[in-house]
């Protein structure tokens, strides 16, 4: 996706779950005791950007309607969130409203009088409202499957409403997501039953919703059904502990719900046919009724668009979390660890490398191609003989699949076992740029001093490119292909063996012949560790400088998310929670 400038922006925050100024007994736990200054934080942070109008997704408060605590936690809560209004929307959620119908719901569904409740403190639970020339729909999601008058009522609203919208760009709120891993799961209490959800699905497609926007689960999702993209965004205020088995880390504090670098609010940004998003983060920051503020760090990560991270942990496979009340005492939940893409977005990554299979994958591919909609491209990796043979018949698959997601696609990496001898020919047909790689294992150790480790590592060793130069300025010399060499870490973070790579290949190879090189934060013996993390940012920060001056060039990050477990332990750009390291270099 090609991005212009927005031509306007608003602003969502959600589940702030606020409590009464004098205490309350709505919860056991003490992370929620910081819900209210991090609520003012998160106000003074949207305070600072450019925006319309904002909305909050609901779970304002977290006292439930029958509590007496409700109504001076709806006080306080208009308190906080004064100076964003007039222009700030509240969706109903089910802190605010009642929960959805379901047995195993931790507390009480809504009602007539918790409905009534609501509405006396923050307004009414569906409605609409127009800005330059596109619809918004706020709706009650707690009141799907209720089989009440009031569900009724909304449903036929809802029809009317979006209906007459046809051909207008919509965005519709729900506090509660449709689903959060795939359309067709099961019921569970982070989602629509059905038949309600596909029913709702179904609308917004045939009226052409352009998003579903909702909160609920304090995680972050991204989802697409029939065109329409679903977004379920972080909270301010605490994390879902449940969710914290999606990550390989052990538990933030609280045993998960205190895990700080994912609470924040988040920016749309809309041109003139598209929109995107833009996280910004809160880092469980707070301010005190006092004013008194948690020490804060304006300053942002280090944006990479030019650098490749390599995406060696799965990221699209939906995991079976644990039956585990009060949330699936009975049941066991499907959820898929999204904070990747997240990161990715956060960090302005434009290509991410994946292997082929991923592409081949459908659940794979239809991942690939929401992200694609954000701007973002793959390099795709696979080993020669996979895909390429004499008869040509694999090439072939090969080649339609390539064609088939053209779209999709940065340049296809083709790793050889030598290659000034692999048989490129058979990929004319390709309609992306090609990469060649060269295989690099422990059989090619020369250096009896050293002990022997068993490695397989991707890239032409620096030393042998006028080597392989003299063979591919004749073998390819009708072949427009990138050669990928690979650039040991090295423990002074200097990017002097990058800039001897990059003086090789102009010296040695003809113009046509273009450059990728992948950085390595893995060390050479597979048991040795690398978590210097100075060494590794300062290598981060260098390589994005030289990125930025030599725009012809490829630029593998390997790693992006962290091993502490396996072969080669290393650190990447993100930790084993998902999150980005606090050593991580910033403007």
């Amino acid at each position: 996706m090609a991005r212009t400038k927005s031509f306007f922006k608003f602003a969502v925050l959600t589940d702030t779950h606020i409590r009464a100024p004098l205490g309350d007994q709505s919860s056991p736990y003490p992370v929620n005791d910081k819900a209210n200054d991090r609520a003012r934080y998160a106000v003074s942070l949207l305070q600072a950007q450019d925006y319309d109008f904002a909305v909050h997704l609901g779970d304002m408060v977290h006292p439930l309607p029958h509590m007496d605590a409700y109504s001076p936690a709806a006080e306080e809560a208009h308190r906080i969130f004064s100076p964003l209004k007039p222009d700030l929307y509240f969706v109903p959620g089910n802190h605010d409203s009642g929960d959805k119908v379901s047995a195993v719901s931790p507390a009480g569904a809504a009602d007539a009088n918790s409905l009534a409740t609501y509405e006396k403190a923050f307004g009414k639970g569906n409605y609409s409202y127009e800005h330059k020339g596109i619809l918004f729909v706020v709706m009650n999601s707690s009141l799907v499957n209720s089989n009440t008058n009031e569900e009724t009522a909304q449903n036929d609203w809802l029809i009317e409403t979006l209906n007459k919208a046809k051909g207008k760009r919509i965005f519709l709120f729900s506090h509660y997501p449709p689903f959060i891993c795939h359309h067709d799961e099961a019921d569970h209490y982070d989602n629509y039953a059905n038949p309600g959800r596909q029913r709702l699905l179904d609308l917004a497609v045939d009226t052409g919703v352009e998003a579903i926007i909702s909160g609920h689960v304090h995680h972050f999702f991204l989802n697409q059904y029939r065109g329409v993209r679903l977004y379920c965004l972080p909270a301010t205020s605490f994390s879902r502990q449940d969710f914290s088995t999606l990550f390989r880390g052990p538990p933030a504090d609280e045993f998960g719900r205190d895990d700080a670098a994912k609470f924040g609010v988040t920016l749309f940004h809309l041109d003139h046919e598209n929109h995107w998003f833009e996280w910004i983060p809160t880092g469980g920051k707070g301010i005190t009724l006092d004013g008194e503020r948690t020490p804060n760090h304006t300053d942002t990560y280090l944006q990479i668009p030019q650098l490749i991270p390599s995406l060696r942990h799965h990221w699209y496979q939906a995991t079976a979390l644990p039956a585990n009340g009060p949330m699936e005492e009975f049941s066991r939940k499907l959820a898929r660890n999204d904070y990747p893409i997240l990161r990715a977005v956060q960090l302005g990554i434009k290509v991410l490398r994946v292997p082929l299979s991923d592409l081949a994958s459908l659940e794979g591919s239809q991942r690939m191609g929401l992200l694609n909609r954000f701007g973002i491209k793959f390099i795709v990796f696979c080993e020669e003989t996979k895909v390429l043979d004499a008869q040509q018949n694999v090439a072939l698959e090969f080649i339609a699949l390539l064609n088939q997601h053209q779209a999709l696609i940065h340049a296809i990496e083709i790793v050889s076992l030598n290659v000034a001898t692999a048989n490129i020919s058979q990929l004319s047909g390709v309609g992306c740029p090609i990469w060649m790689s060269q295989i690099t294992t422990s059989a090619d150790q020369t250096d009896k001093s050293k002990p022997f480790a068993h490695t397989v590592t991707t890239g032409a060793m620096p030393h042998k490119m006028p080597e392989i130069a003299a063979a591919l300025n004749a073998s390819w010399r009708h072949h427009e292909v990138a050669l990928v060499v690979q650039c040991p870490f090295s423990e002074d973070a200097e990017p002097a063996e990058i800039n001897t790579i990059i003086n090789q290949w102009r010296g040695h190879f003809s113009a046509k012949f273009k450059l990728a090189i992948n950085v390595k934060f893995a060390l050479a013996n597979p048991a040795d560790e690398n978590i210097n993390r100075e060494q590794i940012a300062g290598l981060i920060s260098k390589v994005a400088q030289l990125s930025a001056q030599h725009t012809d060039i490829g630029f593998i990050l390997d790693t992006y998310e962290s091993f502490d477990r396996g072969y080669h332990p290393r650190l990447g750009l993100i930790d084993t929670l998902s999150n980005i390291h606090q050593w991580y270099p910033r403007n």
